[in-house]
């Protein structure tokens, strides 16, 4: 049963919600720029002495498999994000780095045939701001500036400052290493191969050397390269939010750090939509509403962001401004258990040990929780004691089949 569930456990941590829609970058990375970042990766790996072992690797295989398997490029994103720094990864990151661009560029080859307007630069975003910002400057480099009069406000700009690494191959070289290095998280040389960019005016590198100063706690470089990143991309916005919001660089004020984080959600990023959700349920920087908190979880939620789906679940559980429903509360805490949210995980037992939403199942119940268990939630081992006494093991091996079809639903 344990091998069972620990199976269900990596299906839980290969799913995903956002879409390969037609928006695919134009800037393709060169096989010298891969074969570079492969090396780098490895000589990672190295240094840190961990290649990991056999079954390390035959366990990575079968993750990237699932992972390739389904047809969206944000789960390949969280991949990076989560593993980027476990050098016993290192050929694994490099297939999905490799994966992530091939979709990139199909994204590069949708949008080329579209017009190249602000209303389709702004779809782009919304959808591939996190995977594919290269091919985003690409498409809004071919954006013809308005006149003055008819100048976007700064929420709305695209600029691409002067000298941008779209300008030559060299340049977009840079810039694609300057994300690499940054997504598996090699500051100390993601510093170096940003800097150039940044100060042509790339909006994700400034972004990335933000993020790399203030995790050096330089937060004077930190708001700099924030408030240049804010003029023309969500990221930016985010960044400079999250600075105003802790007070790192500048006195700290919510309710500028909520007005950031708007204008970055209100351009499609999933991770400021969540923000701002939070601190219009906490009332932090604006007054408690509940109504705004739930629409912009949904608008996160339906983005596939694991931790507004959670929470959109827990809201439509207890009714918290809006109707209270037992069978959407099932639906978005599903889809979170399929990202591998231990607390979603444990929700969805104990809808199943009460009968809420769904037909009362003491063993779905039991492989719930103990799936919520297995993946660090507290609760859980207390609350299997209670059900163990009144399952037998037919039972649970129905429950697990029964649960792992859910798992496998896209």
């Amino acid at each position: 049963m344990r091998q069972l569930i620990v199976c269900l456990t990596c299906l839980l941590c290969l799913s995903g919600c956002s879409s390969l829609q037609p928006q695919e970058g134009l800037i393709a990375r060169s096989s010298e720029l891969l074969s570079k970042a492969g090396e780098r990766i490895s000589q990672q790996a190295r240094n840190l002495g961990n290649q990991g072992s056999a079954q390390n690797t035959a366990q990575y295989d079968r993750e990237l498999a699932a992972l390739f398997d389904q047809p969206y490029i944000a789960p390949l994103t969280h991949y990076l994000d989560q593993h980027g720094s476990d050098p016993s990864r290192s050929a694994h990151l490099r297939q999905v780095v490799e994966e992530r661009q091939r979709r990139c560029r199909q994204v590069a080859l949708r949008y080329a045939e579209r017009d190249k307007t602000n209303e389709n630069l702004q779809q782009m975003r919304a959808s591939y701001a996190d995977s594919c910002p290269a091919e985003i400057a690409a498409f809004a480099a071919q954006i013809k500036p308005v006149a003055t009069s008819e100048r976007p406000t700064p929420s709305q700009a695209t600029p691409i400052g002067k000298g941008s690494p779209r300008t030559t191959s060299a340049g977009t070289e840079q810039a694609n290493e300057c994300y690499l290095l940054f997504t598996i998280k090699n500051y100390s040389q993601a510093r170096d191969a940003c800097l150039a960019p940044a100060e042509a005016g790339d909006g994700k590198a400034q972004y990335n050397l933000s993020v790399i100063a203030s995790s050096l706690k330089k937060y004077a470089e930190a708001l700099h390269w924030a408030r240049r990143a804010a003029e023309q991309s969500p990221d930016g916005r985010y960044q400079l939010g999250q600075l105003y919001l802790r007070g790192q660089g500048v006195e700290q004020n919510p309710a500028t750090a909520l007005s950031w984080f708007d204008q970055a959600a209100d351009q499609g990023l999933a991770r400021a939509q969540y923000q701002s959700a939070r601190m219009y349920q906490r009332g932090q920087g604006v007054a408690a509403n509940p109504i705004k908190a739930r629409q912009r979880f949904e608008q996160a939620a339906r983005q596939g962001h694991r931790e507004a789906q959670l929470e959109l679940g827990l809201i439509y559980l207890e009714g918290k401004g809006v109707a209270a429903s037992n069978d959407k509360a099932h639906d978005w805490l599903l889809r979170a258990a399929r990202q591998g949210s231990a607390a979603a995980q444990y929700q969805l037992g104990e809808l199943y040990a009460e009968g809420r939403g769904v037909a009362a199942n003491a063993a779905a119940a039991y492989v719930w929780i103990s799936l919520a268990r297995d993946n660090g939630e507290p609760r859980a081992e207390a609350r299997l004691q209670q059900l163990r006494t009144q399952l037998d093991d037919g039972q649970i091996a129905q429950a697990q089949a029964q649960v792992r079809r859910a798992l496998d639903q896209r």
